[in-house]
């Protein structure tokens, strides 16, 4: 039995289920035995930052939680690993190692490499903010683990987009259509057939592209989940390329979980939108 780890994955888990599940196999793969927490139990706070108050109620309960547990924190979402550093532990005391993902995988890459059996023959490019980097070295650390992969080949136009993540950029169209963009001038300029995102929600605004048949998107971990013959199919990007289909693919036990209005308000109106491109 390997190193216990609490994988922390925030709160997506409705909308990447195939990602999380995937992360969890591939930790206990190089040698972890990782418990997973998330949801609304575990959450970081940022979604109540405009009310200090809550979102310092809501730090205490999570830092208090994971304290308990007694173990290292693997950090899957970036908003949660850098909550924890920029403020959860600000007020509370830390009482656990914390890793990121992505800089745990690199560390134990040794471990990671012998599995990544199947090639995966595709030229891609590293969709990089400049934002994350500064806590995790993400931008040079994630085409490291993609040239692992048999087939893989990573190029770099020299795009960094502004912010940590896309996410940031949500109440800003012009720049999230600057933002697209720039990426696809980028692609092209350097022969990507593809391009990689290291973040889930990077992947959700990105995915767009690949939907409106512009540029092929995917998440560092499908294929490092492809390469090592993992069964998860990108559920998001089928619901992204068919919304009209995705409630009943999503289905209905799923949906009960988050909530009809939910869905319809937030989940759906995503999957609807395309990326605007400036000519």
């Amino acid at each position: 039995m390997g190193e216990k780890v609490t994988f922390w994955y925030g709160c997506n888990v409705l909308r990447h289920g195939d990602i999380i599940h995937a992360c969890l196999d591939i930790l206990r793969a190089v040698g972890f035995d990782p418990s997973p927490v998330g949801g609304p139990d575990y959450c970081c706070g940022t979604v109540k930052d405009a009310n200090q108050t809550t979102a310092g109620g809501m730090a205490t309960r999570t830092v208090g939680k994971l304290n308990d547990r007694g173990a290292r924190v693997v950090a899957w979402c970036p908003s949660c690993h850098s909550h924890m550093h920029d403020f959860m532990e600000k007020g509370n005391e830390r009482q656990f190692d914390m890793s990121y993902m992505v800089e745990l995988l690199h560390a134990n890459r040794d471990r990671l490499a012998p599995l990544l059996k199947n090639p995966v023959p595709l030229t891609v490019m590293l969709h990089k903010h400049v934002g994350f980097n500064d806590l995790v070295p993400v931008n040079r650390v994630v085409p490291e683990l993609l040239q692992l992969i048999p087939g893989v080949k990573v190029v770099d136009a020299g795009y960094v987009a502004p912010g940590y993540m896309c996410a940031s950029f949500a109440g800003m169209p012009a720049a999230l259509q600057d933002m697209h963009t720039n990426t696809v001038r980028a692609a092209k300029a350097c022969g990507a057939e593809a391009l990689v995102t290291t973040f889930h929600q990077c992947f959700r605004e990105m995915v767009g592209l690949d939907a409106a048949g512009t540029l092929p998107v995917y998440n560092y971990i499908q294929l490092i989940s492809q390469s090592m013959g993992l069964p998860y199919e990108d559920e998001y990007k089928e619901w992204k390329r068919a919304p009209e289909a995705a409630k009943e693919m999503i289905g209905a036990e799923r949906i009960a979980k988050v909530g009809i209005e939910f869905y319809e308000r937030a989940i759906l109106p995503e999957l609807k939108k395309r990326p605007a491109i400036n000519k």
